[in-house]
Formats: structure tokens, sequence, C-alpha cells
């Protein structure tokens, strides 16, 4: 019960941000708590765990269906996203499975060391086009692209380094909106910082809907948010969707990673506005504390 009430309260302290961070595991008792009450003959109890596992499966079964079709003509356009872990991220990985799987890239955590890292490795004999600002630790942010990037600039009032641009893919008659994002974290600093970020982007949102009108809006970051907080369905709220969710691609766990590591919470996202995911996956780069993610996406040809 505890699981499912939490996503639907604010997150006004560390505590109630890890249970509802916790939840998809908290309500795996609903299920547990049905047999168990059938085994004792509590009825009344068991008609209403079953009410709660019903809950359970409606909230969940959606991140199973999928892909959805894809009827317009469209265009791919493939987006890697990955925190690089403060910057320790290995830059031949990065590069690597960039060259295999995508289109645009979106770097968060990226330091300057990171920066001339898969430069060096070569990621600009592809991705000739870009928009990046390093910054020591957490704060920095890049984009690189396989095509031509216009109208590029800081998102500002926000934490941490936030990127947008123009992608211009061939024979997509409006070029989509790509914004690279990497709001603060919840925990262990304090919350406020994350609030402020997650309170203020619907707003950024529904702005980048209106100027997008007709075209794609494709937001790619560390959203350091679950689809168990309710601040993170608010953003959904605007219009958009999650690219995980639209594939039906379960529900995809980035972080932590690392020795001993295994990955409990999806925090990474790819939000998309009139595009469509058809699949989504996670790639491991080495050094790096998040799983890269990695969406394959169609867009509209003409509008």
């Amino acid at each position: 019960m505890v699981g499912l009430a939490v996503r639907y309260v604010p997150l006004g302290r560390h505590g109630t941000v890890l249970l509802a961070t916790a939840s998809p595991y908290l309500m795996l008792a609903a299920p547990i708590a049905v047999l168990l009450l059938m085994l004792g003959r509590r009825w009344v109890l068991t008609v209403l765990a079953v009410g709660l596992t019903l809950t359970v499966a409606l909230i969940q079964v959606p991140h199973f269906l999928g892909p959805e079709q894809v009827t317009a003509q469209s265009a791919p356009l493939r987006v890697f996203t990955s925190n690089l872990g403060m910057g320790l991220g290995d830059p031949a990985a990065v590069v690597a499975a960039a060259e295999q799987a995508a289109d645009v890239v979106v770097l968060q955590e990226l330091t300057q060391e990171a920066a001339d890292g898969v430069i060096a490795a070569g990621l600009e004999k592809s991705f000739r086009h870009r928009i990046f600002d390093p910054k020591p630790m957490a704060g920095g942010l890049g984009i690189w692209s396989r095509f031509p990037l216009t109208d590029s600039a800081h998102v500002p009032g926000y934490s941490m380094v936030m990127l947008r641009t123009k992608v211009h893919v061939p024979d997509v008659a409006v070029a989509p909106i790509l914004v690279g994002v990497h709001f603060a974290a919840p925990w262990p600093q304090p919350i406020e910082s994350w609030h402020k970020d997650m309170e203020k982007f619907p707003t950024m949102l529904r702005e980048l809907a209106g100027e997008a009108g007709p075209g794609a809006v494709i937001v790619a970051g560390d959203f350091n948010a679950t689809h168990d907080m309710l601040p993170f369905r608010e953003l959904l709220a605007t219009g958009y969707r999650d690219a995980a969710e639209q594939a039906g691609a379960g529900m995809i766990r980035t972080f932590p990673v690392g020795t001993r590591r295994v990955p409990a919470v999806g925090i990474d996202h790819v939000l998309l506005r009139n595009a469509d995911a058809t699949a989504v996956r996670t790639e491991l780069v080495p050094g790096a504390d998040h799983l890269a993610l990695i969406a394959d996406v169609v867009v509209r040809q003409e509008t």
C-alpha cells in the first residue's frame, strides 16, 4: 500500500523520495499478500489485496506494451544519452557505442578531460556538429550530431548545464528540437535544487512544443527521477511521451552501475513529442555510474 500511495504525494523530504524510488519493489508485496491472505482464509483482506494487485498491474503493464505502430512516413534519428559519472566514463566505449547505434549523442557530467577524451577517441570523425560546455565534476554537458545543428544555445536557470539545438535530419521538413538535460539530484544533497529544476521544467516543455509546432521535440538526459515520482509524471502531462514506455521496453533501469552494483532505478530518459520510439535499450560504459540509454526514434518527414 505504501509503495502505491507514495507515487501520488509531493516529494518534500528525502524519505519520500527514497520510498517513491523503491515503490516498484514495494508493490511486489501485493501479489505475495494475496497468496498469504488466501492461505490464512482472510477473505475480506484478500479481496482488498487483489484490488491492490490489479491496480499495480495497471500501472506497470503499459511499460511492456509496444512498440506502437508508426503510420506516417518517417525518418530515423537514433539518440544516445550517457551520464559519464564525473567524466570518468571510458571515451573509447562511448565512441564505439555511438558509432554503432546513434545519430545524436548527449553526454552529461562532461568534464574538460572527458570532452578531450571523446574527441581524441574519434567522436568527431562521424559526429562533426556539436555544442558542449564542459564543467568540473557533474555540471557539464555536450551534444554531438551526425547532422548539422543550428540555433544552438544554453537553457538558462537550471542547476547544471542544459543545452538545446535544432537537428537538420535529411528529408525531414521541420528540424527537430533536441534538448540535453541534467537535473539536480534529490539525494543525498538538499532537495530544494531538484524541486526548483523539476517545478519549472513543465513550462519549458510547453514553450518548446509551441516553438516546434508540428515538428518534433526530443529531450534526453539524466532527469534524476523515475516514473514513480509525481514530478516526473507531471512532465509527461505536458504532452510528451517517455521513449521506453512508448517502445514497450519494460522497466528500464540505468543507475547505479559499477563494481558489485546492479542498476535499480531508471532515472535516465528520452522524452518525445511528435516523434515515436521503436526500441530502447541500455549500454554499459565502463567507468560511468549510469548505463547509457539508446533510443531508436523516428520523426515525421512531412508536417
